[in-house]
């Protein structure tokens, strides 16, 4: 299996590995457009993290990802149309590369990163009321 695996990675390198350098290359690192949708992103997952403990905000969160997402297609489409308007080179293809790479990849990676925070806070509670129920059952047991 391991084989198999590390000839399939060797396999992709070399199929794929010069069109990642050539599209590393091709962005514009310093462009106001990738530096501020990097930027959101970073803040996103920190205002994730900032406010895990809050039920209702992180729900807004939820929503405000989801609505992002769905406006993908929408805001790419904008973009090919409107692009010097935000960027200095055409980075919106119609096949939405660069929406999903630097947009919807990372809105997608912030909400699972949501959920996970989610599950803890799950685990939290579980332990929390089992550790009641137990000393509970430990208290009706010294009553009788």
């Amino acid at each position: 299996m391991d084989r198999m695996a590390a000839q399939m990675e060797r396999d992709l390198r070399a199929k794929y590995s010069h069109l990642m350098v050539q599209w590393y290359e091709a962005v514009d690192w310093t462009e106001p457009l990738v530096v501020g949708l990097l930027s959101f992103h970073a803040a996103l997952l920190a205002a994730l993290w900032l406010t895990r403990k809050w039920l209702y905000t992180q729900f807004a969160l939820f929503v405000l990802i989801l609505l992002l997402v769905l406006s993908t297609e929408q805001l790419n489409a904008w973009g090919r149309g409107n692009w010097r308007l935000v960027a200095t080179q055409r980075y919106f293809d119609p096949q939405g590369v660069f929406m999903a790479i630097f947009y919807a990849g990372p809105l997608l990676a912030a909400g699972f990163f949501q959920l996970v925070l989610s599950l803890k806070n799950m685990v939290d509670m579980v332990v929390i009321v089992k550790r009641a129920e137990y000393r509970q059952q430990l208290k009706a047991r010294k009553d009788k």
